[in-house]
């Protein structure tokens, strides 16, 4: 009897690579010289143990010689993970025979055994799933006491790689025996350096080319030691590191000595991957300096006051009182409406703005005394002007407690026509408008007068937006929907550390396709909205462009996938529309190296909150990521001070508190902002947001007298950044 599989060919194997769920694969044994032998398929999978599939005979090709019979069986696996099988012979006189992996290997050709033999490995992810192929590859292929040669794990990196990773250009490599990866291209065609060290016991360091200016890793997210020719010749002659080829080609010889190169330590089963990209990318640069991060309505008086010129106007003295310190930057909240619990991240409109801030409502219901600058106002944000207001004048109709999903079936859709004629609606949109108006002519005057004196205003743009809201409303096929405008499926996120059960945010997901099909019109429209109002924005919830939890509306959050978001190309369009992008990336959460690869092929400063720093201990060691923008807290997080009673519950809050905050203005990053709160030294009774509570927050206000007696403490903090910068601390 001869056996005969080859995981790695084709025909034995139907797709190569990993394979998707709900995706059938065959899989084919030849068998020779055994009539009337009984072929098993045998598999394992975690969790599901062992499963027996019989093989059926199928007609052999003509050369692959006389008395072979050919048998094959087809799978569809139903879940991710590993699947690993060998075939089960019996010959016609009762006579087992197995056939499985070589020694040391996972796939390719295998060998015919009386026991049970090593397993081939089949991989399965889902569809579009960032590098799903290296979950297995930790749990799997490097296990504790393998002993895979260089070529080996090459090859079974190949077979185990998602078909869509395959299709891109990879060159392989083999460096210090140990050391394998490749090269290929990621976003923008920015060249990435996968590395993998095989060794169970031995830490490994090789040399890296540098493939452009700038280097960034992409698995931890932190710096990478970059050395001159001459340095990296010192680390090649003691033989201390190994040369990897530069990209495009295979000689590693002189490589690392012609330019600089990147140091790379391998720890024993370590992981590795680099993107290589110029310094200047989608990005507008940010200067130097510390900010505040406070609300409007966090500021004593809590609203835009008529006249700025009038020297007891709260938000004047508040821009004065920043400006005087030194402050470089003003971060808010989202100024768009509030829902009934005066969140500003679930609001009625992307676009609009919150005529609630305005002092008492005061011009909202007078007539505009400019007419000529609001009729041009309106002409000029009439594509989503015109449909909020109309929206506005249904709801106020029908109540506010009625979603527009359940108005009747008439004012379902969009229609200037039915708003013109209803008098009752065309006035109250009009009233509508005329808010807007007196908004946007006090917000561009408080901008204006920040400006004059240094601030710059960070704004902030939610990812996701109601679906009781305009946006939806007066849009529904940009979104997933059923016929009655419900979503289909909602944004969350899955079960982890933080939420056992996961969570589920409701608000309906973007229907991508579409907005790619129309060149993501919608959505460049509402950046040009939030560039008009604001120095910068910072898109929260910044990894949904990268990949983003979609749930089954009515289901559990368990119960989501991931999906791919638009990624690199939508931020590509919007360069070519605005200039350089001043965004600011809120990567906070489960950051993947596909998300960290997205931000680097952009170049947007991500987000280093020092309360979540590694080991959660800032008062003994505290390092921000590169391209990072470092915070004390968000408006989600506790005070700093609160943070350090829980924390630190044997130390002076206050003082521990001080020294964290010290930390913070004086790390490595160019821009440090805190809370306001953080910077008034108070407790968690000032929080501005619980996640997951739905009442109770978003109203904490400052009093007057304890933000002067801050003043002094803002003025060191704004010193010490300033002296560190020049120190090059």
């Amino acid at each position: 009897m001869k056996l005969f599989h080859d995981s790695r060919n084709c025909a034995y194997r139907v797709p190569y690579g990993a394979i998707t769920v709900d995706n059938p694969i065959k899989l084919t044994l030849d068998v020779q010289d055994a009539p009337g032998a009984r072929v098993t398929l045998r598999t394992w999978e975690d969790g599901e143990g062992e499963l027996l599939y019989r093989m059926d005979s199928i007609d052999a090709p003509s050369d692959q010689g006389e008395g072979v019979v050919r048998y094959s069986v087809t799978l569809t696996p139903q879940r991710v993970g590993v699947i690993w099988y060998h075939f089960i012979i019996e010959d016609a006189n009762g006579a087992t025979m197995r056939y499985g992996a070589k020694p040391g290997r996972r796939g390719g050709e295998g060998e015919m055994r009386e026991w049970e033999p090593p397993s081939f490995q089949l991989t399965v992810h889902k569809p579009q799933i960032e590098q799903a192929w290296y979950e297995p590859i930790g749990g799997y292929l490097f296990d504790e006491g393998a002993d895979l040669r260089a070529e080996e794990v090459i090859e079974t990196l190949r077979e185990n790689t998602a078909e869509e990773l395959l299709r891109e250009p990879m060159t392989w490599f083999v460096a210090d025996e140990a050391v394998v990866g490749f090269w290929s291209d990621g976003e923008e065609c920015y060249p990435t350096c996968t590395l993998f060290n095989t060794s169970t016991k031995k830490t490994h360091e090789v040399l890296v080319p540098l493939a452009d200016e700038e280097v960034s890793e992409l698995v931890s997210g932190y710096g990478i030691d970059v050395l001159t020719s001459s340095e990296a010749q010192s680390y090649l002659d003691d033989k201390i590191a190994a040369p990897i080829p530069a990209f495009g080609k295979q000689d590693a010889a002189s490589d690392c000595t012609a330019a600089s190169s990147a140091l790379i330590h391998l720890t024993p089963l370590g992981r590795v991957e680099l993107q290589f990209h110029p310094h200047k990318r989608l990005q507008q640069p940010l200067e130097p300096g510390v900010g505040v991060l406070a609300h409007i309505t966090s500021i004593p008086g809590g609203v835009l006051g008529a006249d700025l010129n009038d020297p007891s106007n709260l938000v004047r003295s508040f821009v004065e009182w920043l400006a005087k310190a030194g402050v470089r930057y003003w971060q808010i909240l989202p100024v768009n409406p509030t829902d009934e619990y005066g969140s500003p991240y679930a609001g009625i409109s992307a676009f609009a703005g919150n005529v609630n801030l305005l002092e008492e409502g005061k011009d909202i219901d007078a007539q505009p005394s400019n007419r000529r600058a609001y009729k041009a106002f309106c002409k000029r944000e009439a594509d989503w002007l015109e449909p909020y207001a109309a929206f506005m004048a249904i709801r106020g109709k029908m109540g506010e407690g009625i979603a527009w999903q359940d108005w009747p079936k008439k004012y379902r859709r969009y229609s200037a026509s039915l708003i013109a004629a209803d008098a009752e609606l065309a006035e109250c949109a009009e009233a509508v408008k005329r808010g807007q108006f007196a908004f946007e002519c006090r917000w561009k005057t408080l901008r204006s007068f920040a400006n004059e004196h240094g601030l710059q205003i960070i704004g902030d743009m939610p990812i996701y937006v109601s679906a009781d809201s305009a946006d939806v409303w007066a849009n529904p096929e940009l979104f997933e929907l059923d016929s009655e405008g419900r979503p289909t499926v909602v944004a969350g996120c899955p079960p982890d550390a933080f939420a056992v059960e996961g969570q589920i945010w409701g608000n309906p997901v973007y229907n991508w396709e579409a907005l790619h099909s129309n060149g993501y019109r919608w959505w460049l429209r509402r950046l040009e909205r939030a560039f008009s109002l604001y120095d910068w924005v910072r898109l929260d919830h910044f990894i949904g462009f990268s990949r983003y939890f979609s749930i089954p509306a009515g289901a559990k959050a368990a119960e989501g996938s991931y999906r791919p978001g638009p990624g690199f190309e939508f931020f590509r369009k919007a360069q070519s529309k605005f200039g350089q992008l001043p965004l600011i990336a809120e990567d906070l959460g489960l950051v993947t190296p596909g998300v960290r690869s997205l931000i680097g092929a952009c170049g947007f400063e991500g987000m280093d909150i020092l309360q979540f720093v590694d080991g959660n201990d800032p008062l003994a060691y505290y390092a921000p990521r590169p391209d990072k923008i470092v915070y004390t807290g968000t408006h989600d997080n506790q005070t700093l001070v609160g943070y350090v009673i829980d924390r630190y519950p044997d130390q002076d809050a206050l003082k521990v508190a001080r020294e964290l905050a010290e930390k913070t203005v004086t790390c490595s990053a160019p821009v440090c902002i805190l809370p306001l709160q953080d910077v008034m030294l108070l407790d968690d009774g000032a929080r501005m947001n619980v996640p997951g509570v739905a009442e109770g927050n978003w109203a904490w206000q400052a009093e007057a007298s304890a933000l002067v007696d801050s003043t002094d403490f803002l003025r060191h903090l704004v010193q010490l950044h300033h002296d560190a910068g020049e120190t090059g601390c």
